[in-house]
């Protein structure tokens, strides 16, 4: 089998040395700057650098698309084009056009499509996941989840004004980097059917786009949610609260642990864990692969992918119309 990875950056080595070490046969690798492509091939001498993209893809099964949002259906359809299954790094493009033409075209040639949010491979998610299924907290009435770190800290060495983060027309910005919040969210809450939102730069980021996303929703079950995203919290954090009618559940990333309070025993039932960031990455690809063998589908589809999107294209219009809009 040979996978191709296209887009160098950090999540894409990330996936080379990954699938590396799931022993995929072939991999081969490519990104429009050859000082990247340099690097990557001094790292990773195992996998072929062509000098063009279209060589990248031939003979692939599959696809990993790393690169900036704005260029991600491009690539998707002249790798499907080739008969490439498709694993494509969150949010599927910048905005909402042009996506669904491509799923169906995918569907319609049997190619599958992986939007790679890699938090529903935590096992920390997973649990909280099953608790919710076998109603532990009982009816869901609310949720909220802040999702944040520094853009300066992204790129350590580096000036992050030269990368597509600070810029608008590539796909960069807090809701669309962010938007793994959204997409957890409507894993584990269901989908989101109405979206009242603050998008916005509100720090002094010399960037072109927004650091700032504060989306209150409604879910179908008639759940409230609050999703706070920004790119200028120097103490680097995620978590969740999720609120029922029977306890409460919480997700602390760098506790790395899941806690229920249990409102008959007063208490709070903690679920450690040991597992380690890259190990959910490992998964994902492992899934990946099991999805071109025809031996799973997409735990996170192209079609689940676009609905977050929708979320990201409401969040933006009822920010910029300052009312709630439906998805």
């Amino acid at each position: 089998m040979k996978v191709a990875v296209i887009g160098l950056g950090s999540i894409g080595r990330r996936h080379l040395g990954n699938l590396r070490a799931l022993a995929v046969e072939t991999l081969a690798a490519f990104d429009v700057d050859p000082a990247q492509r340099e690097a990557a091939r001094a790292q990773f001498s195992f996998a072929e650098f062509p000098a063009a993209l279209e060589a990248s893809l031939d003979g692939a099964s599959g696809v990993i698309i790393c690169t900036p949002p704005d260029s991600h259906l491009a690539i998707a359809r002249m790798a499907a084009s080739r008969g490439a299954h498709l694993m494509i790094e969150k949010p599927l493009s910048y905005s909402a056009d042009g996506i669904e033409d491509l799923l169906r075209s995918c569907d319609a040639r049997g190619l599958r499509i992986l939007t790679a949010y890699n938090w529903r491979y935590w096992p920390p998610m997973l649990l909280a996941e099953k608790l919710l299924k076998e109603g532990r907290i009982g009816a869901v009435l609310a949720g909220r989840t802040e999702y944040a770190y520094h853009l300066t800290t992204r790129y350590p060495g580096k000036d992050y004004r030269r990368f597509y983060m600070a810029d608008a027309k590539q796909g960069g910005g807090c809701l669309l980097d962010e938007s793994h919040a959204i997409d957890y969210m409507r894993w584990l809450l269901g989908d989101i059917v109405e979206v009242s939102a603050v998008v916005e730069r509100v720090s002094g980021l010399e960037i072109s786009t927004d650091d700032l996303a504060d989306l209150t929703v409604r879910f179908a079950s008639g759940a409230i949610g609050n999703l706070h995203m920004n790119l200028f919290a120097w103490n680097v954090h995620s978590h969740i609260e999720i609120l029922g009618e029977a306890g409460v559940l919480q997700w602390r990333r760098f506790e790395n642990e899941v806690r229920v309070f249990d409102p008959k025993a007063n208490r709070w039932e903690v679920y450690p864990f040991t597992c380690q960031l890259n190990d959910m990455y490992v998964d994902e690809a492992r899934h990946f692969l099991a999805c071109i063998r025809d031996e799973a589908v997409p735990r996170c589809d192209g079609w689940d992918g676009l609905k977050t999107m929708q979320v990201i294209e409401a969040a933006r219009r009822a920010s910029a119309e300052r009312r709630w809009v439906r998805v």
